[in-house]
């Protein structure tokens, strides 16, 4: 479960978030819906222990990020299609994060499998294209196989089978009893694919 509790937090003169509060139920994909800059990374950010509130807090399974022993057991994340080293391979980006989280080097393989990277994976992640970027950083989300996944416009170049993955993806993590974070300005994709729905303009 993710819990959001009043999040604040400004930049300069803009104010980006405004006393934001939510909660990602277990067993349910929690459809996050607004425009571009709406604040919606902002507060995947913040929970995530990235970005500092000013006010309010979020937690994870009822601790902050920032305390918890083991966090890509306890969440999954994807805010940059993009993370990552664009000079290393898929496998060697995903054997690093499971060796520095204590992640068994078999789950490399099972992630490589469930997201569709066995042909690339020993392809230089530089040379992917952002589809194939998304499914890298889904892999890495997946990584750790979490209780709770925060997805930041997880469809973003990806082609309608991939998108359609991607709402599987959603679902068969729901029906597991895990929590499901998915962000989008797209209101179809949402419909098809969340549970409960926040929405969130202007901060």
């Amino acid at each position: 479960m993710i819990e959001v509790e009043e999040l604040s937090k400004r930049f300069k003169t803009k104010q980006a978030l405004a006393g934001v509060s939510f909660t990602a139920e277990d067993g349910k994909v929690t459809g996050f819906l607004g425009p571009n800059g709406a604040g919606k990374s902002t507060t995947m950010r913040a929970a995530l222990g990235l970005i500092s509130p000013d006010k309010g807090r979020a937690l994870i399974d009822g601790k902050p990020y920032v305390t918890l022993r083991a966090p890509m057991r306890a969440v999954g994340a994807v805010l940059d299609a993009k993370s990552a080293h664009k000079s290393r391979t898929a496998r060697a980006h995903l054997q690093a994060l499971a060796y520095t989280n204590n992640i068994p080097k078999r789950r490399v393989d099972e992630v490589i499998d469930m997201t569709g990277l066995q042909a690339v994976a020993n392809v230089r992640a530089g040379q992917f294209s952002l589809g194939m970027s998304q499914r890298l950083s889904i892999a890495a989300a997946l990584l750790g196989n979490p209780h709770n996944l925060v997805l930041d416009e997880p469809i973003n170049g990806l082609d309608p089978e991939g998108i359609k993955w991607v709402r599987d993806l959603c679902r068969y993590y729901a029906a597991e009893g895990r929590a499901v974070l998915l962000s989008s300005h797209l209101m179809s994709e949402v419909a098809l694919t969340a549970d409960n729905l926040v929405i969130i303009g202007q901060g």
